[in-house]
């Protein structure tokens, strides 16, 4: 099974070749691309989707894209980009063309919605390249109708729900749940299963996420859900390891082979790494 890690970030330490925005939030530990895949390496994990972290390099994908380029063998990004400037779609084309990046972080405009023209303008570019949307809006479920709509106006569009709306024991569980029930219909909708080290008040094996996760995996089937280990760990997922991060999923929830084979490997190459055809054991 080749295991694909959907979402880590990445971050170079030539502060003069890729600048940080002002007050960047910083890894907390060693996170270029190398130290990732060594990371990947002693865990089993032969794919990694780079996701821009826009809360160290804003709306600057250059690190991204490069990094996707230079390791595509094992490699693709996914590029943060403002709807509500258009200079933007020629960035996510480039990306696209000679970067060899396969995805999109969709964020909301600057009225801090996702059904409109400019938002939709940019999503629509993106399905016509043929990469996915990861949608991040957070825990802002007064989004739930607008990505339902944009969902059933673009079909063939395949959208991802980053980190599951933030999906938490202690804050909007339930609604969250059942935003992300309603979701699960869409058939071009998928779920990012990162929420259970994040979302957790407990210590790791984080038992007080076992069944949210179970029921977001129930909904969408394994066939539309991947999971991320939010490296750097440090940072990302209260100092849970990378390994932990995966073990998660393929231990401590109590998956069948198939369903881990999905989670973990089928749904993300079909996503991200279409080109190399269906992940198998």
């Amino acid at each position: 099974m080749r295991i694909v890690d959907a979402h880590p970030h990445i971050y170079s330490t030539d502060r003069r070749r890729y600048p940080p925005i002002p007050d960047p939030w910083e890894p907390g530990e060693p996170a270029t691309a190398e130290d990732l895949k060594r990371k990947m390496d002693e865990s089993g994990v032969a794919r990694a989707v780079f996701i821009q972290t826009s809360t160290f390099y804003g709306w600057d994908n250059r690190y991204v894209m490069a990094m996707s380029k230079k390791y595509s063998k094992w490699a693709t990004g996914v590029v943060t980009l403002s709807p509500d400037d258009p200079g933007h779609l020629a960035v996510l084309e480039d990306a696209v063309h000679n970067y060899g990046v396969r995805g999109l972080r969709g964020t909301s405009d600057r009225t801090g919605r996702i059904w409109t023209p400019t938002v939709l303008r940019l999503w629509t570019r993106a399905r016509d390249l043929g990469v996915v949307v990861n949608c991040m809006v957070l825990d802002d479920l007064d989004r739930v109708p607008e990505i339902e709509r944009i969902a059933k106006e673009l079909p063939d569009l395949r959208i991802v729900i980053d980190h599951c709306f933030m999906l938490n024991h202690y804050r909007k569980q339930p609604e969250t749940l059942l935003a992300l029930k309603r979701l699960s219909s869409q058939k071009n909708l998928f779920a990012k299963l990162t929420s259970g080290t994040h979302g957790s008040a407990r210590v790791y094996p984080h038992t007080d996420m076992h069944a949210p996760l179970r029921k977001v995996i129930d909904w969408f089937g394994p066939g539309r859900c991947v999971w991320g280990s939010n490296f750097p760990n440090a940072l990302w997922s209260k100092g849970t390891s990378y390994v932990e991060n995966l073990s998660l999923f393929t231990d401590a929830l109590g998956l069948s082979k198939a369903e881990q084979e999905g989670v973990l490997s089928k749904t993300a190459m079909t996503l991200w790494f279409p080109k190399d055809g269906v992940a198998t054991t």
